[in-house]
């Protein structure tokens, strides 16, 4: 009879104090700036001839990507950089060249005019005095002064801020962009980005991978850094003219739409596989217990390498869904069988977890 009490007593205040513990995660992992890249973009065969930088002979491609960012209207905080990360997981893209390149700015025009002046004055005075009981009293004393008067006026460069910076990552198959507002804090919109690889003999189509994070302040008062945003996407590309390749490339991104749309229709279905009972969720929350089915499941599948079989959490979703992802990753694999060059056709390609 206790124990029913207890239990009545108990779970209601358990339950409400679950609903707060969920909220506050909600709440915290609400992010202020997304981003967005095209799912597809046409690679531009580029003429070797015109291009200085040093090449291995494969036929050389331009990329245009433009990335987007939204800030929520509820910001009220200061971004203090955008990061932009695009790479070639299995490598056989190999950046030679990227824009933009290194900017700064400055708020002055022209040099500048540095006018300075030095007085320096040196006053010493002495005044000693002596008593002999023999012979009287004897007194000497001095004064010394000197003024001196510099001006100097010389110019100088202004004072330089960066603006945009960049360069290549993971030995030359990728390369990354830092945005920083200017005078003009403009940060919202979309910029294009672009690289110039090379690609292996017989290169049809490939797959980047773009990681895009936003930091700065929450609110105006604060000076401590947080992540503002974060993204994680894949970047599909074919050689342009290439119709089979550019219809590869578009049936991988219908899969990856369609897992993405039955993963969130079947959250909440997910959660309640993930944690059947309510001690299970408390569990959860403080971390005791973990969840029967990884959160980033959909992550893992995304961008982790394909399994001939689900592992012990991720078989315990939907059979839709692992049916998605199953299709997901047989499109993933066909399209990048053709970023390989004729002579490793076979072999199986490489998707880097991180």
């Amino acid at each position: 009879m206790k124990s029913i009490v207890v239990r009545r007593l108990f779970m209601p205040m358990l339950a409400s104090w679950l609903v707060v513990i969920n909220s506050s995660a909600a709440t915290a992992q609400k992010l202020s700036v997304a981003f967005d890249v095209p799912a597809l973009v046409v690679a531009q065969t580029v003429n070797p001839s015109v291009v200085q930088s040093p090449t291995m002979g494969g036929p050389l491609l331009r990329l245009k990507i433009p990335v987007s960012t939204f800030i929520s209207p509820e910001f009220r905080g200061a971004i203090a950089e955008y990061s932009i990360e695009l790479y070639s997981p299995g490598q056989t893209l190999r950046v030679v060249d990227f824009w933009p390149k290194n900017e700064t700015y400055t708020e002055y025009e022209g040099t500048v005019t540095v006018e300075s002046s030095r007085q320096k004055q040196e006053h010493f005075q002495f005044d000693l005095a002596a008593a002999y009981p023999t012979v009287g009293h004897a007194r000497a004393s001095g004064d010394y002064r000197n003024h001196l008067n510099v001006e100097e006026s010389y110019q100088r460069k202004p004072p330089m801020q960066t603006l945009t910076s960049s360069g290549t990552i993971r030995q030359g198959f990728g390369a990354f962009y830092k945005f920083r507002p200017g005078p003009i804090d403009v940060l919202e919109g979309s910029r294009e980005i672009a690289l110039l690889v090379e690609a292996p003999a017989g290169w049809r189509a490939d797959m980047l991978q773009a990681w895009m994070t936003a930091v700065g302040t929450t609110d105006s008062g604060s000076g401590r850094v947080h992540v503002l945003g974060q993204s994680r996407m894949w970047v599909t590309t074919h050689q342009e003219g290439d119709g089979a390749a550019a219809a590869q490339a578009i049936a991988y991104v219908r899969n990856e739409r369609t897992l993405r749309g039955l993963a969130a229709s079947r959250h909440n279905d997910v959660q309640q596989r993930s944690m059947p009972t309510l001690l299970h969720k408390v569990g959860a929350a403080l971390d005791m217990v973990p969840q029967r089915i990884p959160q980033d499941y959909l992550e893992r599948a995304l961008f982790g390498p394909e399994s001939p079989r689900f592992e012990e959490g991720t078989q315990r979703l939907p059979v839709d869904l692992r049916v998605a992802i199953l299709d997901y990753w047989e499109a993933r694999s066909r399209l990048l069988s053709m970023a390989q060059s004729s002579t490793t056709l076979n072999a199986p390609a490489i998707v880097m977890v991180q």
